[in-house]
């Protein structure tokens, strides 16, 4: 369990992160994906299989950090995309506190909703404080709630209403905005083990169909899997960039690129390889003469 003091921290964490990247405090949602540009991590979309055995402990995400001989660092996320797009969000922004405050150079995170290891369980709550601050999450529930913050005496229906509200703005996962509330204060133990106990994904199922009459692209966009492979063209053009500079060569750069399915001469580079065969050639002619 973490401590108070690791709630403090991880709270103050979120905030100065927000206010460095100019974030504000309102909804990050598909934004979060600008956030990694911004912060330079080269994003790496893949549909993991997962195997019978890990079925319900799945690979989320993992966290790569390559320092250079020039102290130069690379980082990488690799995010499951047959997962579900809330999920994906949310698995984002667990890695981001491994990313700025993780010695490890590589995390691989497995079944968010059940880790008991501390640095996972911070991970997750600076996710859920970074794309919902708690003081944010307050304001939302006294808007609604004639100033007082105390849900206690709503109905299921009432809270999860509001839990559909929030999910299509801030994006977080339907488990992720219960645990929120409580840790709010606005909800108790048992309601949240209630609320729990919903099962949000199912289309007929009460919650999915009061989604769905509040935002019903966004609701479904957030239930859906992506399936998605590769990375970002600005990503593609970081790899370009560190050939570029010198920082890797034009074989890595191609075996790089060959991993996304792309190739030298998609970028015109074809030239510039048959230029380097050329010159080393005539190189080993030269010292044969």
């Amino acid at each position: 369990m973490l401590t108070t003091e690791d709630l403090y921290t991880i709270e103050e964490l979120a905030k100065e992160k927000r206010r460095m990247l100019e974030l504000g405090m309102g909804p990050l949602g598909d934004n979060l994906f600008k956030v990694l540009r911004t912060l330079g991590i080269q994003l790496i979309q893949i549909p993991f299989s997962n195997e019978e055995n890990e079925s319900d402990n799945p690979l989320a995400a993992l966290y790569l950090s390559s320092k250079e001989e020039d102290g130069y660092s690379i980082c990488y996320i690799g995010l499951n995309t047959t997962d579900y797009w809330d999920k994906q969000i949310f698995a984002l922004a667990h890695e981001l506190y491994h990313h700025f405050e993780s010695s490890d150079p590589f995390v691989l995170c497995r079944g968010l909703d059940h880790s008991s290891d501390i640095r996972e369980l911070k991970a997750n709550r600076f996710a859920a404080e970074f794309l919902l601050p708690t003081e944010k999450l307050i304001h939302e529930i006294k808007e609604k709630n004639r100033g007082n913050h105390d849900l206690k005496g709503w109905s299921t229906n009432a809270l999860l209403r509001l839990i559909a509200e929030v999910h299509c703005d801030y994006r977080l996962p339907f488990k992720a905005i219960v645990r929120r509330l409580l840790e709010a204060g606005a909800i108790s133990k048992a309601t949240l083990e209630n609320l729990l106990k919903i099962d949000a994904r199912d289309p007929e199922g009460i919650y999915y169909t009061l989604g769905a009459n509040i935002n019903l692209k966004t609701f479904q966009q957030l239930n859906s899997r992506t399936n998605l492979f590769g990375v970002e063209g600005e990503n593609l053009g970081k790899l370009i960039e560190n050939y570029e500079e010198g920082k890797v060569s034009l074989s890595e750069l191609s075996d790089d690129l060959s991993l996304f399915g792309k190739s030298l001469d998609d970028y015109k580079l074809m030239e510039k390889a048959d230029s380097e065969d050329d010159d080393l050639a005539l190189l080993f002619e030269e010292e044969e003469d």
